[in-house]
Order: C-alpha cells, then structure tokens, then sequence
C-alpha cells in the first residue's frame, strides 16, 4: 500500500510539473508575440505599442522656437517607424521605414528614407560626404549625421533579432506540441536525421517500440527540447539588449556634433527588454520542472537487481521452506535426523 501511495504521488506531482511547463511555455509565446508584433501597425495617428521599441529617439525636423526635434524615430524587433505628429497637410503622421526581415542595418540611408517621405527637399538631407571642403547641410540633425563614423552605416542587425525571435517562438510552439505528441502519438517522435543521430534527443525504433519506452526515455525528450526552448528565447533577449546600450551611447556623439540647445533624447525603453528576458525567464522555470520531473523517473544504476536482492531476503527471512520437515518438539535441532 505504502509502495501504490509514493507511485500515485510521483505521478500527480509529475503531471503538475508538466502542466506547470507547459503554462511557462504560454506565458513565453505571449510576450515574444506582443514584442513581435509591436510597431507593425498603427492606430490613427500613433504606433500601436510603441511603448515596447528597444530604442526611440527625437530628429529629422527641427522647431526652431523651442531647440526640439518633431519627428519621433522607434526602433522595434519587427520594424523601423516613425511618428510626426505636428505633420502639416499632405504629409503622413505615421510611417514605416522597414518591416519584418527587410529591416537594414544602415541607418543613416533609413533616416534619409523618413526625410524623403516627409517631403523635405533633398539638399537638406541629401548631404556631401564628410571632407574639409564639403559645404555643411541645411538641416542641423543631417549635419550632425554626416560623420566619417557613419558613413557606411553603424553594426545595427535588426534582422538577426527578428530571425532570433521568431525561431524562439517557433522551437517552443515545437515544444509544446510535443507534450501532446508524446502522450497521444509516441511513433511520431520517433528520430528521422539522417546526419547526427546520436545528439538527436529523440528515440529510435519501431512503433510498438516506442509505444512501450517508460517515462524516463521520454522526460529525457522534454528536458531536452525545454533547454533548446530557454536557449533560444535567450538569443534575441541578449541581442536585443546590446544593441539597446550600444545606439543610444552611439548618439550621444552626434549629439556633440549638433548646435547648443539640440538633442534627439536618445532613450532606451525597457519594457521591450522586460518582456524578452520574461519571456527567457519562463522558459527557464519550464525547463527547470523537466529537469525535477527527469529526475523523479530516473532510475539509479541497479535498482533492479536491488529489488532482486531485497525480494530474496525477505522471502528467506518471512516465509519457512517448506520442503524441509521441522524437528520434533523436546529434540536437539543440531542432530542430524534420520530415519
């Protein structure tokens, strides 16, 4: 009875680990997705979940009357927008300079896009090359711009953290389908790599096989498939976060280059940041309970022939043979009996 209780605990706690994984995992997708999604549409005048861009700053159209810029540059996961929201007539108050995987990495040719798009006249942004001749520009924030730094653009791979991300999104919707896989369709988790098998966490054989493996072949599966899940929500946490140092102290040099009295406010907003790192964080609570949830189906090396010993000697010691006749009552157990 004793035995039936700890096997009908280990089964209830692991079920609720596997549960508690799984809920991880959700909670993992729907802050990627809200980070994924934000700046990719616009409600009216203004970004929907702006509040969620890695990095915003100020440029593009000075007001001369106050020393501030008007336009409002967002750089997010899945795009590079901008707002205006003084815009006069005829010009869009919200636009895009890239979306999704065709977000560039040469941010001064973006930034001239947006100028281009406002309808500024293009000497005022359409710079010569730096150079101890070149004449200066009519726009203060292009001048600023005009930098032998920046000439080919400053290392901003947008594009390698939208792939980041979405492969986390796509490693862990993996993830969790595989906990129904397991339980409803084991034959389909069966390894097919034709290259690398033996790193492949995936079991081999026929379908009766795997029908048959025990928990511990299969929580080996889940541990493994979690950690890759909380691996990959890491990448584009740690990306995502350099690059939000790295720009905003990168423009605190071209703030040096501009007139007293201006700046772009470069910002690093942290609620993008908070949300990716959320989205890691559950995931490594996900793989933790695999981990405690391997560890409850392990079996020790020998347990079986422990089980073996401790069968044998408690028969020897519980239950009399009886193929061996007991001595008469009064008589020395010692003799030898004879007929």
């Amino acid at each position: 009875m004793a035995g039936l209780q700890a096997g009908s605990w280990r089964s209830h706690f692991s079920n609720a680990l596997t549960a508690v994984a799984v809920l991880g995992g959700v909670v993992s997708i729907l802050l990627a997705l809200l980070v994924f999604t934000a700046g990719t549409n616009s409600n009216g005048d203004h970004l929907i979940l702006k509040d969620l861009a890695l990095v915003s700053f100020d440029g593009i159209v000075a007001n001369n009357e106050t020393s501030e810029f008007m336009v409002h540059i967002h750089w997010f996961v899945n795009s590079f927008a901008w707002e205006y929201p003084q815009a006069p007539e005829g010009v869009p108050k919200v636009g895009y300079v890239s979306r999704g995987i065709h977000f560039s990495s040469d941010i001064v040719k973006d930034l001239h896009k947006i100028a281009a798009d406002l309808k500024l006249p293009q000497e005022s942004y359409d710079c010569p090359h730096p150079g101890p001749w070149a004449e200066h520009c009519e726009n203060v924030f292009f001048e600023a711009w005009r930098s032998f730094a920046t000439m080919n653009g400053i290392p901003i791979y947008g594009w390698l953290t939208w792939i980041m991300l979405f492969s986390a999104l796509v490693v862990c919707i993996i993830t969790i389908a595989n906990e129904w896989i397991i339980r409803k369709r084991p034959y389909w988790m069966r390894c097919r790599c034709f290259i690398g098998k033996r790193y492949c966490p995936r079991p081999t054989g026929t379908k009766e096989e795997l029908e048959q493996l025990d928990d511990q072949v299969w929580d080996t599966v889940r541990l493994c498939y979690w950690a890759l899940t909380a691996a990959y929500f890491l990448l584009p946490a740690g990306h995502g976060t350099f690059h939000a140092i790295f720009l905003p102290h990168f423009m605190g040099y071209i703030e040096e280059r501009m007139p007293e009295g201006f700046s772009m406010n470069p910002r690093r907003n942290m609620k993008g940041e908070i949300m990716m790192w959320g989205a890691f964080v559950a995931s490594t609570v996900s793989t933790l309970c695999m981990l405690v949830k391997w560890r409850l189906s392990r079996r020790p090396k020998g347990w079986m022939d422990d089980q073996s010993l401790g069968h044998l000697e408690r028969s020897s010691g519980d239950e009399p043979d009886e193929t061996i006749p007991a001595a008469p009552r009064g008589t020395d157990s010692n003799t030898r009996y004879t007929d």
